[in-house]
């Protein structure tokens, strides 16, 4: 047991991470950008500040930028962070910032999301024909259940502690899923661990964007 510890902390120490930044010509971030890496599964949504992050991407990876309408690429070409500046929606400047590098994991833990279950856009939750959001997702996302009339995403650890996690909608803390409209969900993702928001997310962190970008 103590064998596998270690190997599986190597295996997270040796993991690289890409931290990234996409600002609009102002200086101000731009949110809610799903970046992908070609050809592979993991990717990252731009948080209210614009940030993003992924881990291990290769030298050689092309990284995809999409947000409704406006889609690019954009090459690594050995960059280990790249902070894209866009203008009127389209490209105007990338470059690798070794502030970016230097915050490490700060980015990834959080937005990276390499389980596809684990992330729903609006539109395939509309789909369903549900228009009650909680219900909704209920249907749709594996081990999130409703335990005592609370959410849970870790099922019942206690007979008199509260289940519900941490719900977060375009970074704003709400208590409940009633007050969301499903017509303005851009996307909804869980964060099954928590621990980048501290005791806030021992049970977890349900993250909602709305529809919009940041001007």
């Amino acid at each position: 047991m103590l064998l596998a510890g270690v190997v599986a902390f190597a295996q997270k120490e040796g993991d690289i991470p890409f931290n990234g930044l996409i600002i609009n010509e102002a200086g101000k971030g731009v949110s809610r950008f799903k970046v992908k890496v070609k050809g592979a599964r993991a990717h990252a949504l731009s948080d209210n500040q614009g940030r993003f992050g992924l881990t291990n991407v290769p030298a050689d990876a092309v990284l995809q930028f999409s947000y409704k309408k406006i889609e690019f690429e954009i090459p690594v070409n050995g960059r280990r962070s790249m902070r894209v500046i866009l203008v009127a929606g389209s490209v105007s400047d990338v470059e690798e910032s070794q502030e970016l590098i230097d915050t490490g994991y700060g980015y990834v833990k959080r937005r990276e999301l390499t389980q596809r279950s684990d992330v729903i856009s609006g539109d395939e939750l509309r789909s369903l024909g549900q228009m009650d959001l909680q219900e909704a997702l209920l249907g749709v996302m594996p081990g999130l259940q409703l335990i005592n009339g609370e959410l849970s995403l870790r099922g019942s650890t206690s007979l008199n502690a509260s289940t519900r996690p941490l719900i977060l909608v375009d970074g704003m803390e709400t208590t409940t899923l009633s007050t969301v409209s499903i017509n303005e969900v851009e996307s909804v993702s869980l964060d099954r661990d928590g621990s980048m928001y501290g005791i806030r997310g021992a049970n977890g962190v349900i993250l909602i964007t709305l529809k919009g970008a940041s001007k």
